[in-house]
């Protein structure tokens, strides 16, 4: 229990135990912590993939793959036609600017055994004297049935 008494040198009443400007600090603390980690946790959430064997679960994929820079995994989901147009070292040099990025589905098209995914890809850059900068592109993807599986036809970025 906390006692107010009066300091014989200043007249004005002091706190004999400093426990409740303790506990308000320690609370304090305690909640700046704990919005801390939710906030690093919540960045950390993968979004919600579509299933593999639809045409946006694949470009989301392909995607996915690009921004871990695992280039072959993204270059496996092309047409055999399009990766014999280039390497996968050229495809990888094309991509590597991909990584900053961030990928929106915004309408999905299939026709029969082709399909297209409209993608809106916003890239940041950051740093800079006034922070960064970021600009979205929207790219029309053109994918076919292969079989079971969904590929990408062509460069979807050039």
């Amino acid at each position: 229990m906390l006692r107010a008494t009066r300091d014989p040198q200043v007249g004005a009443p002091r706190w004999s135990q400093g426990w409740g400007l303790l506990a308000l600090v320690g609370g304090a603390l305690a909640l700046v912590i704990i919005a801390l980690i939710a906030i690093a946790l919540g960045g950390r959430q993968q979004p919600e993939l579509a299933p593999l064997s639809t045409p946006e679960g694949v470009v989301q994929r392909f995607f996915d793959a690009t921004y871990r820079g695992d280039y072959a995994t993204a270059y496996g989901m092309l047409s055999e036609t399009t990766r014999r147009e280039r390497t996968l070292a050229e495809f990888q040099e094309q991509l590597r600017y991909q990584r900053d990025s961030e990928l929106r589905v915004n309408a999905v098209a299939i026709h029969d055994q082709t399909a297209t995914v409209t993608v809106t890809v916003t890239h940041f850059s950051p740093g800079g004297l006034f922070g960064g900068n970021e600009w979205s592109t929207q790219y029309d993807i053109l994918l076919e049935r292969d079989g079971e599986t969904w590929r990408i036809i062509g460069w979807p970025f050039w």
